[in-house]
């Protein structure tokens, strides 16, 4: 059995699971897929658009609910990202990302990375929508999943 001694490593190792595998060829079973589950989920956090008598074209035009509160966690994670990052580098762990080294050890530079990510990643997210809701919101948590696992990763290295 694996312990998780921070909830939110449990949390990314399930969505990361559930993002990645895919049931094999040979493989019957009554239960629902992993992809049919995630799909069903994912129907749960967007609702129905389908054009209803009247105002079809508001109703389909609205942003999911659930991507704001997504962008508010992961604008959150991004925080303490820079923050573990800046604990774990002031107690000797080195930094991974390649393309970090260089910056991390910058408060101004690492903010301005972060930044800019966070409004890459909503910018991508917010064109997505508009296309594809329920794609929109199962990238966001997927981001979120995988800005939680590094957080929890510096958070260990910095200990």
């Amino acid at each position: 059995m694996v312990r998780f001694a921070c909830p939110s490593a449990a949390a990314a190792a399930l969505v990361c699971s559930l993002a990645v595998a895919t049931p094999s060829a040979a493989q019957e079973s009554s239960a629902p897929s992993l992809r049919e589950a995630a799909e069903a989920a994912a129907h749960t956090l967007v609702p129905d658009t389908a054009p209803r008598s009247g105002g079809g074209a508001e109703l389909r035009d609205r942003r999911p609910s659930a991507l704001v509160p997504l962008y508010v966690s992961f604008s959150t994670l991004q925080v303490l990202d820079t923050h573990s990052t800046s604990r774990a580098l002031s107690r000797g762990a080195a930094e991974a990302n390649p393309l970090m080294k260089g910056i991390a050890r910058s408060e101004i530079g690492m903010a301005a990375v972060k930044a800019a990510g966070t409004a890459g990643v909503i910018y991508a997210s917010e064109k997505m929508w508009k296309k594809n809701k329920k794609a929109a919101v199962i990238f966001m948590v997927a981001t979120n999943a995988a800005m939680a696992w590094v957080v929890q990763h510096n958070y260990r290295a910095g200990r």
